[in-house]
C-alpha cells in the first residue's frame, strides 16, 4: 500500500510540476540584437528595460499570450506578443521580429 501511495504522489508531483506555465519574473538578457539589452520582470509587476547607456522603469501584464507593458513617463502601454521555446523567451516586436532572451543567474 505504500509503494502504491508513494508511486501515485510522485506521478502527481511529476504532473504538476512539468504542466506548469513558465514565468517571465526574473532577469532576461537580449541574445540577437546588435546592442545588448535586459528586462527585468518582478512578481508584483514592474519592470525594467536596461541598456547600457540607460534604464527605464514599466508596469507590465502577461495574459494569453500578450505581454502589456507601461513605460515610466508614456501614457500608452505597448503590446507584445510572446512565447517561449524551451528556455528562450520570444518577444515580437512593433515590426513583426522576434527577440530573443535568456533567463539570467541573479
Amino acid at each position: 500500500m505504500k509503494k502504491y501511495f508513494l508511486g501515485t504522489f510522485l506521478l502527481l508531483l511529476l504532473i504538476l510540476t512539468t504542466g506548469c506555465k513558465k514565468s517571465l519574473v526574473g532577469k532576461w538578457k537580449s541574445i540577437n540584437a546588435q546592442n545588448e539589452y535586459y528586462y527585468i520582470f518582478n512578481e508584483d509587476n514592474t519592470c525594467s528595460y536596461e541598456m547600457t547607456v540607460a534604464r527605464l522603469s514599466c508596469v507590465y501584464e502577461e495574459e494569453n499570450g500578450i505581454l502589456t507593458i507601461l513605460y515610466n513617463g508614456n501614457d500608452t502601454a505597448k503590446n507584445f506578443e510572446y512565447r517561449f521555446e524551451g528556455n528562450t523567451l520570444i518577444i515580437k516586436d512593433d515590426n513583426g521580429k522576434d527577440n530573443k532572451f535568456t533567463r539570467q543567474n541573479k
